[in-house]
């Protein structure tokens, strides 16, 4: 009897254990992504008279320098924010969203890229395109289907 409830308890322990470590914000998804890429985890790097921040900006060392002060992490809500502000309610009353994926974060000289999914509500939604964020300037643009 003590083994059946020595088992049941760790298997539970566990099980709890993997839910907690596996749901992890958007924000700290996309700053694992940054690691991936190769920003600093804090402060800043320089590599080929490029610096490198840790939310993801950079400045080029050239004349004159560029400054490209959008991070992933804001990226990610002006890309969120633009889904929102221009298909939020049509789609909602419909039955129907649009959802922006943080882990499918890339990146490019001039852009932020996530790729995003339309389905109906409550589903994971199919691939549709790509959302693209300017890192200078922070526009907004899709790319895709719609």
């Amino acid at each position: 009897m003590k083994k059946i409830i020595f088992f049941t308890f760790l298997i539970i322990f566990l099980l709890v254990f993997q839910i907690l470590n596996s749901s992890k914000s958007d924000e700290e998804i996309i700053q694992l992504k940054l690691l991936k890429f190769g920003y600093p985890s804090s402060g800043y790097i320089i590599c080929n008279e490029t610096v490198y921040y840790k939310d993801g900006s950079k400045s080029e060392l050239t004349n004159p320098p560029k400054m490209y002060e959008l991070g992933g992490v804001e990226a990610y809500y002006l890309a969120k924010d633009y889904i929102d502000k221009e298909y939020g309610t049509s789609l909602e009353s419909k039955g129907l969203m649009i959802r922006v994926e943080p882990k499918s974060i890339e990146e490019s000289e001039n852009y932020w890229k996530f790729k995003f999914y339309f389905g109906d509500i409550g589903s994971t939604g199919r691939f549709m395109g790509y959302i693209s964020v300017n890192r200078e300037k922070g526009y907004v643009d899709m790319e895709g289907l719609f």
